[in-house]
């Protein structure tokens, strides 16, 4: 499967297809850290097509979008030499309408997070709303269950949607 690296270029952005990772998903493998090769094996598992830049850490933000049309970011967080011990995923949603006060809003989205608690939402500085969600890899953690929580926060995408316009 081909996957697409972003790559800054003269005078703009360019998208330049890139040989499939080095890393083939597998359910079972216990990963003790995660890194870039573990990320892209998954979400090709998941049919989700993605993009990556380099940060300032030295570690790289995924712009994912998935199959059901979410769209995320990712980077790693507590990484020593490439290896990473957690994930974070965020999507961002614009201010929902019917919610002119925050505290109306904030209220709202205190009941999503009580029927969702694999992501949790809140009103960013910006009054858009954050769906943020993080996976740990300390003690190790099957590939698989990685797949599946980043499946349960692409998921929770939906509900969010669902929920707010309730």
């Amino acid at each position: 499967m081909k996957t697409l690296f972003l790559a800054i270029a003269a005078g703009g952005l360019a998208l330049s297809p890139v040989a499939a990772s080095a890393q083939t998903y597998q359910e079972t493998r216990l990963l003790k850290t995660m890194d870039n090769a573990d990320l892209e094996a998954v979400l090709d598992a998941m049919d989700a097509a993605w993009e990556s830049s380099p940060r300032e850490d030295d570690t790289d933000l995924y712009q994912v979008t998935f199959a059901n049309g979410l769209k995320a970011y990712a980077w790693y967080r507590v990484c020593e030499d490439g290896q990473c011990r957690g994930l974070v995923l965020v999507a961002q949603f614009s201010r929902p309408s019917g919610y002119d006060s925050d505290a109306a809003l904030d209220d709202k989205l205190r009941g999503f997070n009580d029927t969702a608690p694999a992501a949790k939402a809140y009103r960013g500085t910006d009054g858009n709303v954050v769906l943020q969600s993080y996976i740990i890899s300390d003690g190790g953690i099957m590939m698989g269950n990685m797949k599946a929580q980043i499946e349960v926060f692409r998921d929770s995408g939906g509900s969010y949607q669902n929920y707010i316009s309730q």
